[in-house]
């Protein structure tokens, strides 16, 4: 069976994911990159979207609508310190030099992109990503300046873009490998309660494709635009099910099973 139709296998089948308790390592280090893109691709998608449109937008902006103001020493000031909104396209832009607006108002916005007082935000399909303003080696930036980076960005951007979406892809990976890690323990304690005959080794394969189910819905949803409330909370209870009937699957060793009436 092949790399892809383990993966559509393990969408619906606890019992087929128990099979894959014994193959080999390291085709299931490959199935864990493989559903760390399809995580990604969201991210990927609509980040290159609001990248596209989103610095046009940005840099139109800063230029036309916004006062002047100066980042140094790790924040925003200018001398209108109030909050502005404004919506350019599809994407929302704000700018907050009085502190008043959190990456979290940011993240309410499916596309939107925030100058806040010190840090600037991205709010992509319900991701968020924060830049520090207080990153070593910047001095004094003004406006004139961030309209320079804009243009050097799109005129660079067939550069950036990819080398940002490797580290963003293998920064995934590594988290998916820790979370895999974590259900591999948590499948330990599945096997203590169905007395099913199960290895550490074993579990963590069994928690990579348990973790298929989840990954897939809410990588369709994060595409869609649909951001559930508790997010987590439900991936890790979808993955800990699906593990739970996988490891459930798995027969009984023959001196646990009951014996036959006579």
């Amino acid at each position: 069976m092949n790399i892809f139709q383990q993966l559509w296998k393990s969408l619906y089948s606890p019992k087929m994911i128990s099979f894959f308790r014994f193959q080999g390592i390291g085709k299931t280090i490959a199935y864990v990159f493989l559903l760390t893109l399809i995580a990604s691709l969201p991210f990927i998608i609509q980040f290159s979207l609001l990248a596209t449109s989103g610095l046009s937008s940005l840099k139109e902006a800063v230029k036309e609508e916004l006062p002047p103001f100066t980042i140094e020493q790790g924040q925003l000031t200018a001398n209108e310190v109030e909050s502005i909104w404004m919506k350019k396209g599809t994407i929302d832009i704000v700018f907050d030099p009085a502190g008043t607006v959190s990456a979290e108002d940011v993240a309410k916005k499916t596309e939107a992109m925030g100058l806040l007082k010190t840090e600037l935000v991205l709010s992509i399909g319900g991701q968020v990503q924060t830049i520090s303003y207080n990153f070593p080696g910047i001095g004094t930036i003004h406006k004139e300046d961030i309209i320079d980076y804009i243009q050097s960005i799109q005129a660079y951007s067939a550069i950036i873009f990819p080398v940002l979406f490797i580290i963003y892809y293998l920064f995934t990976a590594a988290l998916y490998f820790i979370k895999v890690s974590i259900f591999a323990a948590i499948g330990m304690l599945f096997k203590q309660l169905t007395g099913r005959k199960l290895f550490y080794r074993q579990s963590w394969r069994l928690a990579a494709y348990a973790m298929t189910p989840a990954i897939v819905l809410f990588s369709l949803l994060h595409i869609a635009g649909i951001i559930l409330p508790f997010s987590l909370l439900i991936d890790w209870l979808l993955t800990g099910l699906m593990l739970f009937l996988a490891v459930r699957s798995i027969p009984l060793p023959k001196a646990k099973k009951q014996p036959e009436a006579q």
